[in-house]
C-alpha cells in the first residue's frame, strides 16, 4: 500500500512539472511576440536617397523624347509618312493635268480665204468679209463665254466635290476601318468621277464651238448676200474645210481620252502602292514610339528604385502633344487620365536625361571604334 502511494505521488509531481514547463514556454512566446510588435511599430522607415521628400516623381516626356537615341529615326519615319500622304492628296486635287488641252478661241472657223478672182472688187469684198468674219467670230465667242464658263464650272464643281469626299474617306481610311475592297471601290469611284468630269467639260466645249459655227455660218450667209457675192464654190470649200476640222477635232479628242485613261490607270496603281506603304509607315512609327517610351520607362523605373520612390508619372499634355494622342505617351493610362500630380512631386527628368545622353555617347563611341577598325582593315 505504501509503495502504491509513493508511485502515485511521483506521477502527480511529474505531471505538475510538465505543466509548468508548457506554461513557461507559452509565456516566453508571448513576451517575444510583444517585443517584436513594439519594435516593428517604433521602427523608422528607410530614408530616401538624396534628400528625397516625396514618394511620387514625374518625368517630362516632351524633353526626353528628342534626346532618345532613336528619335531621329522617328522624325524620319514621320516625314516619310507626310510625303506619302501629300502625294495621295495631290492625286485627288490635281485636276489641271487631267483637263483637256485649251482650244484657241482665236482660231477661226473659216481660216481659208476664197481663191483670187480676176475682179478686184470681189477680191476686196472677200478680204473685207474675212476680216468681218474674224471679228464676228470673236464677238460670238465673247457673248457665249459667260454661259460656257458657267456650264463648265457647274459640272466641274459638282464632280470636284464628290472627288474630295472620296479623298477625305481615303485619308481617314484607318479611322473609318475601311477594308481594302472599300478603298478599292473609293479609288474606282474617283477614277469614274474624274473621267466623267473631263468628258462633260469637253462635251460642253464642243457644243459651244458648234453654236459658234452655226451662228457664224448664218451671219456669213446673210452678209454674202448683202455684198452681192456668188459664194457657192467657196461655200463648198468651206464645208470641206469644216469637215476636215471636225475630223481633226475628233482625233484630238480621242487621243486626249486615251492619254487621260492611261494617266488615271497609272495613278490608281501608284495610289494602291502608296496606301499600303502608308499603313506600313504607321505600324513602324507606332512600334518605334512604344520602344522609345518603354526605354524611357525602364530608365525611370531604375531611378525610382535608387531613390526609394513608389510612383513615377509621365508628364504629358492632354492635347497638342507630339503624337496627337495622349494615351500613347502615358506610362499608365489610368494614372494619366485620373491623377493630378502635386507640387511636392519630384522631377527626375534630368536623371533620365543623363542616361539618355550617356546612351548617345556610348553609341557614338561604338561607331567611332567600328570606323577605326574598318579603316585598319
Amino acid at each position: 500500500m505504501a509503495d502504491n502511494d509513493e508511485k502515485t505521488g511521483q506521477k502527480t509531481k511529474r505531471n505538475y512539472d510538465k505543466r509548468n514547463v508548457i506554461v513557461g514556454v507559452i509565456c516566453l512566446l508571448l513576451i517575444a511576440a510583444g517585443i517584436g510588435y513594439i519594435w516593428h511599430k517604433n521602427a523608422k522607415p528607410p530614408q530616401p536617397a538624396d534628400d528625397v521628400t516625396s514618394a511620387v516623381a514625374v518625368v517630362d516626356i516632351d524633353r526626353l523624347m528628342p534626346e532618345h537615341i532613336h528619335y531621329a529615326n522617328l522624325v524620319k519615319l514621320r516625314a516619310e509618312r507626310f510625303l506619302i500622304l501629300e502625294r495621295l492628296k495631290s492625286y485627288a486635287t490635281d485636276a489641271k493635268s487631267l483637263e483637256p488641252p485649251e482650244i484657241n478661241p482665236a482660231d477661226n472657223v473659216f481660216a481659208e480665204v476664197v481663191d483670187q478672182q480676176d475682179n478686184l472688187r470681189e477680191i476686196n469684198l472677200r478680204q473685207q468679209l474675212k476680216e468681218e468674219t474674224a471679228v464676228k467670230e470673236n464677238e460670238i465667242r465673247a457673248n457665249l463665254a459667260d454661259e460656257k464658263n458657267a456650264a463648265i464650272k457647274q459640272v466641274t464643281d459638282k464632280y470636284t466635290n464628290e472627288i474630295l469626299n472620296c479623298t477625305i474617306k481615303l485619308d481617314n481610311a484607318r479611322n473609318l476601318r475601311l477594308k481594302k475592297e472599300d478603298t478599292d471601290k473609293l479609288l474606282d469611284e474617283m477614277e469614274r468621277l474624274k473621267t466623267e468630269r473631263g468628258k462633260m467639260a469637253f462635251q460642253i466645249e464642243q457644243q459651244f464651238n458648234l453654236r459658234v459655227a452655226q451662228e457664224l455660218m448664218a451671219w456669213r450667209s446673210g452678209r454674202e448676200k448683202e455684198l452681192g457675192l456668188n459664194n457657192m464654190q467657196q461655200h463648198q470649200k468651206d464645208v470641206e474645210d469644216s469637215n476636215r476640222r471636225i475630223a481633226l477635232e475628233q482625233q484630238r479628242s480621242s487621243q486626249y481620252m486615251q492619254d487621260r485613261l492611261n494617266m488615271l490607270q497609272a495613278r490608281k496603281k501608284d495610289s494602291e502602292r502608296l496606301i499600303i506603304l502608308l499603313h506600313t509607315k504607321d505600324d513602324e512609327i507606332e512600334l518605334l514610339q512604344k520602344s522609345i517610351l518603354k526605354d524611357i520607362a525602364s530608365k525611370a523605373t531604375k531611378i525610382a528604385v535608387q531613390k526609394h520612390l513608389k510612383l513615377v508619372v509621365a508628364d504629358v499634355p492632354l492635347s497638342n502633344n507630339f503624337f496627337g494622342n495622349s494615351s500613347a505617351l502615358s506610362f499608365d493610362e489610368n494614372i494619366l487620365n485620373g491623377m493630378v500630380v502635386g507640387i511636392d512631386a519630384i522631377d527626375i527628368t534630368d536623371d533620365v536625361l543623363s542616361q539618355l545622353q550617356q546612351d548617345k555617347e556610348n553609341a557614338l563611341q561604338r561607331r567611332q571604334a567600328a570606323n577605326s577598325a574598318e579603316q585598319e582593315k
